[in-house]
């Protein structure tokens, strides 16, 4: 006698090198994908951050300078009056000296350093205050935009040196006419508008442009420099036309991000001067090394839950493993223990609750076809309405671990419609967690006397065209 009872098959063990391989492998890429993914949300949000203080860095420099513009403005207010008076051809050398000296100190607590008078041909007739020497030759006649066409629209802060700006001025004197004024400025002017870039972070620039977009002051981050290109950048992103007196010079407010480069402008002065501001935009590689001991530590936080997970996962497959091949020893020792006493077998899996026949057990109760696999009510259908109660009572023994064996008594329908009487005994195969987790169940047909054959005869209903004859 055969039965179907296979041991468990090689390819669904856990335990396998390559399984596990594809695994480590798998999980190895989960954390490189969860590394990369934080990468992409700390350039994202450091990427808004940057352009966040930029931003912040534009609002703040745009109130600092207003404010030093206001200052040079109300200096020049103050002593334009004291110069055009001091000018005058019938002042004496005596108080010419005096108005020099009262409009040095005059100008001591403002942005301005110097004044220079200037004649028709741009040539400097007199100089109030201190006259610095980098701004010596580089004094011109009152400048006027070159983007202004046949009309002149004044530039009122030009640069004279690298490090220094002149406003330019006309006062109105006594007996009519102009007098065209230079006030230079200190090397310091606008140096809290500029230096509120240094807020945005490494990499910025910051530059003050005049209404042709030609750069009068700037100031940038230590090994950084406001270029040509950047220049270039602020004036495309601005978009200066030519302009007449009734003509907006650029945008009030602009802020955008192009090339890798993040742009803030702010005019100054009601849109006389413009401010901008400049930062790179931060790099994956940057946010990396000044995030590099948040990343080393989600690195090993992510390495250490990755090989636990896997350990644990491991162990698991470690005890399925064991679990079923405990299992199959047990069927195979009720495989051989059938086949010598010619008995058949059912495999009950108690987690899932299906029923698998053995072939001999087919021979003997089902003609030689074995059922499917089948549910446990399935099961206990075949019995006897009368053993039911009974044999679920002792079924129930087994599940709820009070019993590990038993042996009793059953009758079991034939295909037939006839009851066989059988001598069942089933042990239960406990798991790795001490609860059973499948039930053997070995059925032998016991010899029938006359009264078990008389009980299943009239049990036995046959056809209505079904004659005995004598």
């Amino acid at each position: 006698m055969t039965n179907d009872m296979h041991p468990l098959p090689a390819g669904r063990k856990h335990n396998d090198p390559v399984l596990t391989r594809a695994l480590q492998a798998i999980a190895l890429c989960g954390v490189i994908l969860g590394l990369i993914l934080y990468a992409w949300i700390a350039l994202h949000n450091e990427t808004g951050a940057s352009q966040r203080r930029l931003a912040d860095a534009a609002a703040a420099g745009q109130v600092a300078a207003d404010a030093e513009m206001a200052r040079i403005e109300a200096a020049a207010e103050r002593a334009a009056p004291l110069i055009a008076a001091a000018v005058r051809g019938d002042v004496s050398t005596a108080d010419l000296r005096n108005a020099q000296v009262q409009v040095a100190e005059m100008l001591s607590s403002t942005p301005v350093l110097a004044v220079a008078v200037l004649d028709g041909k741009g040539g400097v007739l007199s100089v109030f205050g201190h006259m610095p020497s980098d701004a010596v030759g580089g004094l011109a006649p009152l400048s006027s935009s070159q983007r202004a066409g046949q009309e002149l629209l004044g530039l009122e802060l030009v640069p004279v040196s690298r490090l220094r700006a002149a406003f330019y001025r006309e006062a109105e004197l006594a007996g009519g006419g102009q007098l065209p004024m230079v006030f230079v400025l200190r090397s310091g002017a606008f140096g809290a508008a500029l230096d509120a870039g240094a807020s945005a972070g490494s990499g910025w620039r910051a530059a003050i442009f005049n209404l042709d977009g030609k750069v009068v002051l700037s100031n940038s981050a230590p090994g950084r420099a406001f270029t040509s290109s950047d220049t270039a950048l602020a004036g495309q992103a601005l978009g200066w036309q030519p302009l007449h007196r009734d003509q907006v010079s650029a945008p009030g407010r602009l802020s955008g991000r192009t090339d890798g480069v993040f742009l803030e402008a702010r005019s100054v002065a009601g849109g006389r001067l413009h401010i901008a501001y400049l930062a790179d935009e931060p790099s994956v590689l940057a946010i990396i090394t000044a995030r590099k001991t948040e990343f080393l530590a989600l690195f090993g936080v992510s390495m250490l839950a990755l090989v636990l997970a896997l350990s644990l996962i491991q162990n698991e497959w470690r005890r399925d493993d064991r679990e079923n091949e405990d299992t199959f020893l047990v069927l195979a020792q009720a495989r051989a223990s059938c086949d010598l006493l010619d008995a058949g077998v059912i495999d009950w899996s108690v987690r899932d609750g299906r029923i698998v026949y053995s072939e001999g057990w087919a021979e003997m109760f089902a003609r030689g076809v074995k059922p499917a696999s089948e549910e446990a009510h399935d099961w206990i259908s075949r019995v006897h309405p009368q053993d039911q109660d009974a044999a679920r009572e002792t079924y129930q023994s087994l599940l709820d671990g009070t019993a590990n064996d038993i042996e009793h008594r059953i009758r079991i329908r034939l295909p037939s419609g006839m009851w066989v009487q059988v001598l069942e005994r089933g042990r239960a195969v406990s798991g790795l967690d001490g609860k059973p987790a499948r039930i053997v169940l070995v059925q032998t047909p016991e010899a029938a006397d006359g009264a078990a054959l008389k009980e299943t005869l009239n049990g036995f209903n046959p056809p209505k065209d079904y004659a005995l004859t004598g």
